[in-house]
């Protein structure tokens, strides 16, 4: 599960949030089932099966093959907010965070099928605004139940977007997520580890105490890095500098330089499926 926040740090510890949403990816049988038979409130069915030992969400392992394969199934299934209050510049500062933390929860992910579980036609409206289309209504599951219609700011929705339907109508913030590009230096899980919590700043002292290593080791995948991408792009690195006294500014450099290829191209701090590499990799040694 990738959760993502959104804080008003202008209030004190332990009242800041202002909402949270939570992405899985999930397997084809679990989201046919969703589009179809699957009664409302997601997050319920998710919960059941957590309990009953039959989740039905993807490893890293299944997450790394489906990235080098058809695809992976996004479900944003947990959501809340706390809109009370809010005047309406502060309401479209919070959609707009909301969109920034999903598409950095989910860019850099080969995705086939987004689906979203809203409640209420105000968030429905913002997600069809954003590009994707009306599932289900669940209209037909309480009327089976006969259970009386609710309210329309209680309502549940399922909606979604395919890549095929996002490149037939490109444009929207949700089609975006569908743009997949393949990694290309291949970082190990702990080199990725690294470069996860260098986006977030902070000196090697830092990193290290974040991590549970030592400086050296910090310093040292530092340097295993650097060679991985010079050996694919050396370009991409800030020139050396020839004199040692810079050695300090020069490693800052290089290391601003990566990060900020890294903020566009989350991919390669994404899983991915060694086997399909190597695999890759032989094919192209047999025709060289």
């Amino acid at each position: 599960m990738k959760l993502s926040l959104v804080e008003d740090r202008t209030k004190p510890l332990g009242s800041r949030i202002v909402s949270f949403n939570a992405i899985i990816f999930a397997t084809d049988e679990f989201c046919s089932e969703a589009r179809s038979t699957l009664p409302p409130y997601l997050s319920v069915e998710l919960a059941g099966k957590y309990l009953s030992g039959r989740l039905p969400v993807l490893n890293r392992e299944q997450v790394a093959r489906a990235n080098a394969r058809s695809g992976l199934n996004v479900l944003l299934c947990f959501e809340g907010w706390a809109y009370d209050g809010l005047s309406r510049e502060q309401f479209l500062a919070l959609r707009e965070k909301q969109s920034e933390a999903l598409r950095l929860a989910i860019a850099g992910n080969q995705v086939k099928e987004f689906l979203a579980a809203q409640i209420g036609e105000k968030n429905l409206q913002w997600m069809l605004d954003a590009g994707t289309r009306v599932r289900r209504d669940y209209s037909d599951c309480f009327r089976k139940a006969n259970v009386p219609k609710q309210e329309s700011s209680q309502w549940p929705w399922l909606v979604g977007l395919t890549k095929e339907e996002a490149f037939a109508k490109p444009g929207s913030n949700i089609a975006g997520l569908f743009i997949y590009t393949p990694p290309r230096f291949h970082f190990n899980r702990s080199q990725q580890a690294l470069l996860q919590h260098a986006l977030m700043g902070g000196t090697t002292e830092k990193l290290a105490d974040s991590l549970s290593l030592s400086p050296w080791t910090v310093k040292k995948r530092w340097r295993a890095i650097y060679e991985r991408v010079a050996d694919v792009d050396r370009e991409l690195l800030a020139p050396s500098i020839a004199c040692s006294v810079h050695a300090s500014s020069r490693g800052a450099e290089r290391r601003r330089h990566l990060l900020n290829y890294l903020r566009q191209h989350l991919e390669e701090l994404r899983p991915y499926d060694r086997r399909s590499v190597r695999s890759r990799i032989s094919r192209r040694s047999d025709y060289g």
